[in-house]
């Protein structure tokens, strides 16, 4: 390992990696927004090819470690004032509080320098490898103006989920690393390197590149067959990705101000409301005093509520696992979600003020604390303790990071903030969307695939009163409606209910009919709808018969396994099946919307005045000059409505809208 401290061997670094085919890259950041690139501080970065590894230190403030500066105790401290000697066991014992000594750091090159010289690397038409390699790109695109290196790119992340995505949550380099070479990686240095030793943190740094080159090796030769195809989409979409966190979206600070003052008043009345209805006040966020409040018999001083056990979510899970194994239940099993609760909504006033209390909690501590910034309170078993929270704002505009693994079916997550939950509808949704809106002097281009995973179901199942709907232009939600003999809202749900799985207890809750009522409802759908019903039966059955472990596929080539559609447990196939459906639709509902994504950002890639910066499942939230508005429109339409794959055979149609606020769309 190379470490570059001069001009010179900056110089010659270049020379050499200008002429690989592509080099891995790492980059090691500080500061008080560490995790956001587009306020943090580049410190070290590193590269590594075949053969060899560099790493570039650009102001680390310490040199080797010298010695631990410890903690005297009072017993120590008397002896320094009385003039005496200290002696080992004066000092604390406590590691926590001691404190590193270093020497001096050696002469280090600066930013400036160094990316400068390093424009000519990521403006190249090199292969760049990274580990969850968006964040890198963005942390260096600060030293070129905001600019995103240009692809080719490898994310060994990526790679990790394309290939197998069982395990999503162990996508870290240290797993992988262990998972695919063999390799035991130490924990990591990173969340604080400027409080390391120089040369510690020079290996470190070192070794992340090095270790990424081998994975990019080991993984790239499995990205074959249908496996191809999604993984060049996910490789297209980094760029527009990266574009569209560093754009950020603007968010009305005076409305989300204004928001939350609504919002203080309107949880202490639902707090109060409870309060009243239970007879003394109790933790409205302690689960185990809301089962006892609901569930205890009145005798008890309890609501006397007798959950329906038979409805799977009326239980936790603990529960669940205690009924099929015909254990005696407690109230500690009954679950106090807000799912299970809905069966009670109208039933029971404190249910009532309960669930209006956690509606409103969620979208202060999910939305509102989080971009204002401020002291939120978490109660556990009875406890609560402050947790204070930064605001997420920079500069008036919130930067997410959204995760093309964030769902096994290849659906976006988001994180600081979570954008990807924003309710669509409800008094409360509308006021969280108006919060995000266009920049003085622009508009928000707000387009919405109509229906898209209805569609896909349509396509792939090819359900005659489905096709016939979607290539006459007519309306399915009424149309299914109709032919059950009731509304379009059933309809809408009898749908959603197909397509993600959804049994007779959340229809009778979504639609206020009885679980008998919903079950038949759902039978006669199904009957009517025999084609459909068969697809679902064919994915089950052709995803069963792959081996050693079985697997669906979406229209584009993701691949999800699914181990327990061979399982001989009833309950665990029966959600098998479920899962596997709801990955073809969903999944390839996912992969239509990032190749939308791809094509909507190819078009204003050239155009700063122009900028997706925001998607929601089949949702694309694009900021546009006033002037420009109508063309991006246009543009954004015919990015989305103009995917032809062979599979989808109904038109793809998209709802876009030009508005000053997000919540106008809807």
């Amino acid at each position: 390992m190379n470490i570059i401290t001069t001009k010179k061997q900056l110089q010659e670094l270049v020379e050499f990696y200008s002429k690989v085919d592509g080099f891995a890259f790492d980059v090691e950041t500080v500061g008080e927004n560490r995790i956001q690139p587009v306020v943090n501080d580049v410190l070290w970065i590193s590269l590594a090819t075949e053969g060899r590894t560099d790493v570039i230190p650009m102001g680390h403030p310490n040199g080797d470690f010298l010695q631990w500066d410890k903690e005297l105790l009072l017993s120590g401290q008397k002896k320094v004032a009385a003039g005496k000697e200290l002696k080992e066991t004066d000092y604390s014992k406590n590691q926590a509080k001691w404190t590193p000594v270093f020497d001096a750091p050696p002469e280090q090159l600066l930013p400036g320098d160094v990316f400068k010289a390093l424009k000519p690397l990521f403006f190249s038409d090199q292969l760049k490898v990274g580990h969850n390699i968006k964040f890198d790109l963005k942390s260096i695109a600060k030293y070129y103006r905001g600019v995103v290196p240009k692809k080719p790119f490898f994310d060994t992340l990526m790679a990790a989920f394309v290939i197998d995505n069982r395990n999503r949550g162990k996508l870290g380099l240290k797993d992988c690393s262990e998972k695919y070479l063999k390799i035991k990686v130490e924990k990591g240095i990173g969340a604080m390197v400027e409080v390391h030793s120089f040369s510690e943190v020079a290996h470190y740094s070192g070794f992340d590149s090095e270790v990424t080159w081998k994975l990019y090796k080991e993984l790239a030769p499995k990205l074959t067959g249908s496996l191809a195809r999604v993984w060049g989409l996910e490789m297209d979409i980094v760029g527009a990705l990266c574009d569209m966190e560093l754009a950020g979206a603007t968010v009305d600070v005076e409305e989300l101000t204004k928001l939350k003052k609504r919002l203080d008043v309107d949880i202490d009345a639902a707090v109060a409301r409870a309060y009243r209805l239970a007879g003394k006040p109790f933790p409205m966020n302690s689960v185990q005093e809301k089962q006892k409040i609901l569930f205890s018999p009145k005798d008890e001083g309890g609501r006397g509520i007798t959950p329906n056990i038979k409805i799977k979510i009326a239980l936790t899970t603990k529960g669940q696992d205690m009924l099929a194994a015909r254990l005696p239940l407690t109230i500690n099993q009954y679950s106090v979600s807000s799912d299970a609760l809905e069966f009670y909504r109208a039933k029971d006033e404190l249910v009532d003020a309960i669930l209006e209390y956690q509606d409103l909690n969620k979208l202060m501590t999910t939305y509102v604390m989080p971009y204002l910034g401020g002291d939120i309170v978490r109660t556990n078993a009875g406890k609560s303790r402050i947790l204070e929270k930064k605001s997420l704002l920079i500069n008036g505009k919130v930067h997410t990071s959204f995760k093309s693994h964030g769902a096994e079916t290849g659906r976006f997550s988001s994180s600081d903030p979570n954008l990807q939950n924003i309710p669509s509808s409800g008094q409360y949704g509308k006021l969280i969307r108006n919060l995000f809106v266009a920049p003085q002097g622009y508009k928000l281009v707000v387009a919405d695939y109509s229906q898209i995973e209805p569609r896909i179901v349509a396509s792939l199942s090819n359900d005659p009163i489905m096709m016939d709907n979607y290539l006459n232009g007519k309306d399915i939600y009424t149309t299914i409606g109709d032919t059950v003999g009731l509304d379009r809202k059933a309809g809408k749900v009898l749908v959603l209910a197909m397509t993600y799985g959804v049994g007779p207890d959340k229809i009778a809750s979504s639609l206020g009919l009885t679980v008998d009522a919903a079950r038949k409802l759902l039978n006669d759908f199904t009957e009517r709808f025999n084609d459909i019903a068969k697809y679902k039966a064919r994915v089950t059955r052709l995803a069963s018969q792959q081996s050693p472990t079985p697997f669906v596929e979406t229209v584009f080539g993701r691949r999800r396994y699914i181990p327990d559609l061979k399982s001989t447990d009833k309950g665990l196939r029966s959600r098998a099946d479920r899962q596997a459906f709801n990955t073809v639709i969903q999944g390839s509902a996912a992969d239509l919307m990032k190749l939308a994504i791809v094509r909507a950002h190819s078009c204003f890639i050239d155009e700063p005045d122009v900028n997706v910066v925001l998607t929601v499942h089949d949702e694309l939230v694009t900021v546009a000059r006033e002037d420009l508005a109508e063309e991006t429109a246009e543009a954004i339409r015919l990015s989305m409505e103009g995917i032809h794959l062979p599979e989808i055979t109904v038109p793809l149609i998209a709802d876009v809208k030009i508005v000053d606020k997000w919540g106008e769309a809807k």
